[in-house]
């Protein structure tokens, strides 16, 4: 399975026949069909930083370091400027233009998801007491993420 959100090919219009004209029939190679809900929404999330975050997050943890919550912070920034290099990669396979709209919100995702599995945050005191607010943030996001669908033939 591919990493990129497959958008479909473009329609009559956008391959420049007239309204009403089908388009031209899909050859080996073409774009597959349109991605659902559900596998746009899974791909918006950047699901490999996330685990890389985690997993770095619990060796800091882990490591006893006194200054654990600076580690943390420098851990989820370096995360996150690799969220846009990864997708750039990812969605640029097979001689494809990278899918910016996937590349961008991935790139949002991201912080969003640090904010709700408690990432550095947590070591503000308002965050602290309010942990729901990421949780809330997580779902909502993730919903309206999952309704937006790039353009075809993109």
């Amino acid at each position: 399975m591919s990493r990129r959100i497959s958008t479909g090919a473009p329609d009559s219009r956008e391959l420049g026949f007239g309204p009403g004209t089908p388009a031209a029939p899909l050859q080996s190679g073409a774009a597959a069909p349109k991605e659902d809900y559900m596998g746009r929404l899974l791909k918006y999330i950047p699901a490999e930083i996330v685990g890389l975050y985690l997993a770095a997050k619990g060796i800091v943890i882990g490591s006893g370091a006194s200054d654990t919550d600076t580690i943390l912070w420098f851990t989820a920034a370096l995360s996150w400027i690799l969220v846009p290099i990864y997708l750039w990669v990812a969605t640029s396979q097979d001689g494809e233009k990278p899918l910016l709209l996937q590349i961008f919100l991935g790139t949002i995702a991201f912080p969003i998801w640090i904010f709700a599995i408690g990432g550095p945050p947590l070591t503000m005191d308002w965050y602290a007491h309010n942990q729901y607010i990421g949780s809330l943030l997580l779902i909502f996001a993730t919903f309206v993420f999952g309704l937006i669908k790039p353009k075809p033939g993109a």
